[in-house]
């Protein structure tokens, strides 16, 4: 008899701001199961996670970057520079945006500028995570993605420069200037995919492993949250993206949320919460995915 494993295990790492951190505890409880990672598809902080991972495959070494580089006098100013009026009232990034126009806050810097954080300084913090290693440097196979605004087609990153195509798949709307690239104008991956399903199917895989790490839609007060057209349009954006995001996810073969609350995209300050969460929600799943992933002949 002899133990055999599907020939390629992808897993998916899906966005979600600083909920993404959850994926470093789900990354470390796989490997501490031995559960394989052949390949990796990220979007936005799921991205970054992914390529991380990919080019040290060391999940101890990945978090200790990020660490390091959240304590850094760069993330730690525009990290100041994000903070707007009423946090709670976001979800995700583009939450964030919505919450802030209905105070006009948004609405006014939006008018003045094309983004919260300069391009240069976007470039940066990317470098400053990857530094200028390329897909060629990886030790597994990573893929991530963005939009393209003009054509609203999706855009896989194969090839390259590392710290652009996470620029431009972390480029959310508002917050990070569009990213111009061979007649292009790329924005977060996220705008497609909260859980980049569809990019995961590429790697062409026998077994999938999506960790979705956004926060369920919740019921509203209509007298509170509904006072014009704007919040209408808003909510269903919310709706929409919520049932894309359930059915995308239902193609996956395993899914892995980990129990993150109310937490927003921007809680940076709890990041041994997420990671312990990812590690918990990952840990409840290794009886199915032994069970699936591996047999004997």
């Amino acid at each position: 008899m002899k133990l055999r494993r599907k020939k390629r295990v992808v897993l998916i790492l899906g966005a979600g701001g600083s909920r993404g951190l959850a994926h470093i505890g789900v990354i470390r409880a796989l490997a501490e199961e031995g559960i394989p990672i052949d390949c990796i598809a990220g979007i936005s902080f799921g991205a970054i996670i992914g390529a991380m991972y990919s080019l040290y495959l060391d999940i101890d070494e990945v978090e200790r970057r990020l660490r390091e580089y959240m304590e850094s006098p760069l993330f730690q100013e525009t990290w100041r520079e994000m903070e707007l009026p009423d946090p709670d009232m976001a979800r995700s990034f583009f939450e964030k945006i919505q919450a802030t126009i209905k105070q006009g806050y948004f609405y006014t810097r939006a008018l003045s500028r094309k983004s919260f954080v300069t391009p240069e300084t976007f470039v940066l913090h990317m470098k400053e995570l990857v530094g200028d290693h390329t897909f060629a440097d990886l030790k597994i196979p990573f893929k991530c993605s963005s939009v393209d605004l003009i054509t609203g087609n999706p855009i896989i990153f194969t090839d390259g420069d590392l710290f652009q195509a996470l620029q431009a798949s972390c480029a959310t709307p508002g917050f990070f200037a569009p990213v111009s690239m061979h007649g292009m104008l790329l924005v977060d991956g996220g705008v497609a995919e909260m859980v980049p399903y569809y990019l995961g199917k590429t790697f062409n895989p026998d077994y999938t492993i999506g960790v979705d790490v956004t926060r369920d839609i919740e019921p509203i007060n209509e007298e509170t949250d509904i006072h014009h057209s704007l919040d209408v349009v808003f909510r269903s954006y919310d709706i929409s993206r919520d049932f894309m995001n359930v059915y995308t996810t239902q193609e996956l073969d395993c899914v892995i949320r980990p129990v993150l609350g109310s937490y927003n995209w921007s809680d940076f300050e709890f990041f041994d919460l997420f990671v312990e969460q990812g590690y918990l929600a990952a840990k409840e799943k290794f009886r199915e995915l032994k069970k699936r992933i591996f047999w004997l002949s």
